[in-house]
């Protein structure tokens, strides 16, 4: 007998039942649904969201109206009588510990002086003990916080730099002269939170004598949110005009304030930001009114309102507070009304769900078995057959199917199991592999990981081809299988020329630095390609200490930040991971997260230092400098900043910020009558730039924007980068003066580049390097050199300018050596655009 088709055993009575149920369903309750939800869950959220205001405006009263008090009593005691700073503390101390014990999310209690910019404060430390901070001639004029109460504890950090007179928390205060809320900003103490702080003036006989701040940490918001969302579920957060995200209920919170941003494993919290963050902010109108939204994973349906937060005076800000809670939630006071409605479609769903059931129990049990297996073969059984007899046609072409893929299946995960363990090219392990085999390991001494680094493999590879590169990387693994014969080392191929050895009996220093130097000497040895003996060097990163079982992660991860170390090193062969090393590399990822938002927000400000004419001290250029001033940091140094730039690809966004700006103030500057017509602006051009593929364009761009001539502007590339890309010289150089623009090599004479490279390059000025002017007037051989390159460019067409001049012996031997332009400290400093000179500066040149 042929099968019957499972579509009409199934799905006929199925659809019959399941439609006139639905109908059932929407006829009922669809009608009451919206319309009562809607109503009902807008009174709920009113109410809602006014309760947690009148708590918000409570929260933030109570630690304003306290530091109120502390800034009036010491004034009152300062009238009466001058305070020393052990009275200071006393007074701070006895003050944290009151105010902290009625207030406990009011973490910092702190005093700014404004005469010697002296600063003293106590904050609670995780333990809940008061913790000193303080900046007064007992510290040495240094901010240091202490562990404890006293000077006498130890110091936990210190800021050589910090003035509590120029913070986001002392300005609004001391000019205003009016207790009030600060703006958010980030703490300048080692922790590095994100706070808000109430603020009040100390006024002595009419004057600002210092400011007292009580600091709020953000992360006190969340927990403040988090209790009272406990309460009902659903969603509930504070958000600025600006759309920054202030405190939110979710269980983890951001470490600083961003822009709507994404709450991890938190639906209700993401699907609530989306319904808002699109028309930001709301409307008046719209404010109080409520929405509705739907969430998959089970999460269902929910109502929303934003409300603004009416806080008095002085809290300047406009906070707002969202909340979404659950329609469950919502309607749980209409459920008695829906009662017999429910009855009804219960009572249906189980009359239709009993016929169904005796209709398909005995058709379809063998497909409840294969969805069984199924949910087997996605746990990782491979090995699941299907027994079970098939009656109907599909179902038994669906069971000999699945056996079949999962014969497939268990084929295919073997191979790729091997793939992903075991390098196709060394037979080495994989990372994958390595880190499999040394998390079974337990030692009970420590060990060696080394990560060997082959030194210029990339040239290689393009000398010799990957079929030669594939060789040597073959026979580096041959030896180093070779070593470890016999012993129980582990090795591995972690990367494309990166080998790692995890060699678990070097249990001291000595004999882990011997096993590193025998690694390393397997590559003295040349190793021959073809008809090539090619010789390569390495370098290793090391890890001394327990690597195997759930360390190795971790313990790969040092080792590769040894590597670099070691890579970047010019002496050292192999390098031992250390903290610090991390400790840089999270510096290095913060500080180019600022970049980030430094270049969305035009953080950096352009400085100019002028050239002269060593003729007549006439000012005829000037060079643009960039100086980024953030927010956080105060003013950063160019040799911070720019390297990370240069390395993560936004010096290209910098750079053109620069010369946008320098471009506009030296078209003002010039119609202004401030500067002569054929001013030189200098701008410094970085490789990155000059490579990028879109950069002659945005060049031409610039120009059509500022209205900047061609001829006014110059753009300077170092002689190293230039000796880096040689073909540089040859077209990215080429275009840029086909556009009219005038070319300066920087640093001339500290890449050593030849007077035949110079002939091929297209350039206008050498700048020569600040190191050869450096005390040339005693220095014979600076003097010999830079007279060599003034001879040496003599019939070339080019324009010499000497930096780095701080004396006027030095520049009047430069003017007789026969160099046009100077730069430098005697004429003026990098300063900004107002403090520029105009004419001539000739009262810092010498007379004939």
């Amino acid at each position: 007998m042929r099968p019957l088709s499972i579509r009409a055993a199934v799905m006929l009575p199925v659809f019959l039942v399941l439609t006139f149920t639905l109908i059932v369903i929407i006829l009922t309750i669809n009608n009451h649904y919206r319309t009562s939800s809607q109503f009902v869950g807008k009174l709920l959220l009113d109410d809602y969201s006014q309760g947690i205001e009148l708590d918000l405006r409570q929260y933030l009263q109570h630690p304003f109206n306290a530091n109120v008090f502390v800034a009036e009593r010491l004034a009152a005691r300062l009238q009466a009588a001058p305070i020393n700073n052990k009275g200071l503390r006393d007074y701070l101390l006895s003050s944290h510990t009151s105010l902290y014990q009625a207030m406990p999310y009011m973490q910092v209690l702190s005093i700014g002086v404004d005469a010697n910019g002296d600063y003293f404060g106590y904050r609670k430390n995780q333990a809940g003990q008061s913790i000193l901070m303080e900046r007064s001639d007992a510290t040495q004029g240094a901010l240091r916080i202490f562990d404890g109460r006293t000077l006498n504890a130890n110091i936990v950090y210190q800021d050589s730099h910090y003035d509590p007179r120029v913070r986001p928390w002392y300005i609004p205060a001391f000019n205003r002269e009016q207790p009030r809320w600060t703006d958010i900003y980030l703490d300048a103490d080692e922790i590095g939170e994100v706070s808000l702080s109430a603020i009040a003036p100390v006024q002595v006989s009419g004057e600002v004598w210092g400011v007292v701040a009580s600091d709020i940490k953000l992360n006190a918001f969340n927990r403040f949110l988090s209790e009272r969302q406990q309460k009902l579920g659903g969603a509930l957060f504070i958000v600025d005009d600006e759309g920054r995200m202030i405190a939110h209920s979710g269980s983890s919170s951001p470490s600083n304030i961003l822009h709507f941003p994404n709450i991890t494993n938190n639906s209700v919290l993401n699907a609530t930001i989306n319904e808002i963050s699109a028309d930001w902010p709301p409307e008046p109108e719209k404010l109080g009114k409520s929405f509705h939204f739907d969430i998959h994973e089970k999460q269902g349906h929910f109502y929303g309102t934003v409300k603004k937060i009416a806080l008095p005076p002085p809290f300047q800000h406009q906070w707002y507070v969202v909340a979404a809670l659950p329609d469950q939630l919502l309607l749980e006071s209409l459920l008695s009304q829906q009662e017999i409605s429910i009855y009804l479609v219960i009572a249906i769903s189980v009359i239709g769900l009993v016929i169904v059931y005796l209709i398909i129990r005995q058709l379809t049990r063998p497909l409840r078995d294969t969805a069984e297996a199924a949910a087997k073969l996605a746990s990782g059984n491979l090995t699941y057959r299907i027994n079970t007899p098939a009656n109907l046609r599909e179902i038994a072409i669906l069971k000999d199917a699945f056996n079949n893929m999962s014969g497939k299946m268990q084929e295919s995960f073997n191979r790729l199991r091997q793939q992903v363990r075991q390098d196709n090219l060394t037979q080495l392990y994989t990372r994958e592999g390595l880190i499999e085999q040394a998390a079974g390991l337990r030692y009970r001494s420590p060990n060696t990981l080394a990560i060997l680094g082959v030194n210029g493999f990339r040239d290689i590879n393009d000398s010799l081809g990957q079929d030669g590169g594939d060789v040597l990387l073959c026979a580096i693994a041959q030896r180093l299988t070779d070593l470890a014969d016999g012993s129980s080392m582990l090795i591995a191929r972690v990367r494309g020329d990166e080998f790692a050895v995890l060699a678990p009996h070097t249990t001291n220093r000595t004999q882990s630095e011997a096993l590193v130097s025998q690694l390393l000497s397997l590559f003295n040895r040349p190793v021959t390609i073809g008809n090539d003996d090619v010789l390569v060097d390495a370098c290793a990163g090391v890890v001394f200490g327990y690597t195997y079982g759930d360390a190795i992660h971790e313990s790969l991860q040092h080792a590769g930040l040894a590597l670099s170390e070691a890579k970047r090193s010019d002496a050292a062969m192999y390098v031992y991971f250390e903290a610090s090393m991390q400790a840089r590399v999270q510096e290095q990822s913060r500080l180019l997260l600022e970049l980030h938002h430094a270049v969305q927000h035009h953080e950096f400000v352009v400085f100019y230092q002028p050239f002269v004419r060593l003729s007549d001290g006439y000012f005829c250029g000037a060079e643009a400098l960039v100086r980024w001033e953030s927010p956080s940091r105060g003013m950063v140094s160019p040799a911070e900043f720019i390297p990370v730039a240069e390395q993560s690809g936004l010096i290209n966004q910098i750079g053109m910020q620069v010369l946008e700006q320098a471009a506009f103030d030296t078209v003002a500057q010039i119609e202004a009558g401030r500067w002569p017509a054929h001013f030189q602006l200098h701008v410094n051009l970085s490789a990155r730039q000059l490579l990028s593929a879109d950069f002659i364009d945005k060049l031409e761009q610039v120009l059509t924007r500022t209205q900047l001539p061609p001829e006014n502007l110059t753009l300077e590339i170092t002689e190293s980068q230039l000796m880096s890309h040689e073909h540089l010289a040859t077209s990215g150089l080429t275009k840029i003066r086909a556009l009219g623009i005038k070319i300066a090599i920087d640093d001339f004479g500290t890449g050593y580049s030849s007077l035949a490279y110079l002939h091929q390059m297209a350039f206008d000025s050498l700048k020569i390097d600040r190191s050869f002017v450096h005390s040339m007037t005693e220095n014979s051989t600076n003097q010999r050199i830079i007279e060599a390159v003034v001879a040496m460019t003599r019939g070339m067409d080019v324009h010499l300018v000497a930096e780095g001049i701080e004396t006027k012996e030095e520049a009047a031997r430069l003017r007789e050596i026969g160099c046009h332009y100077a730069q430098g400290f005697l004429f003026a400093r990098p300063l900004p655009l107002a403090e520029q000179p105009t004419e001539r500066v000739t009262d810092k040149l010498p007379t004939r």
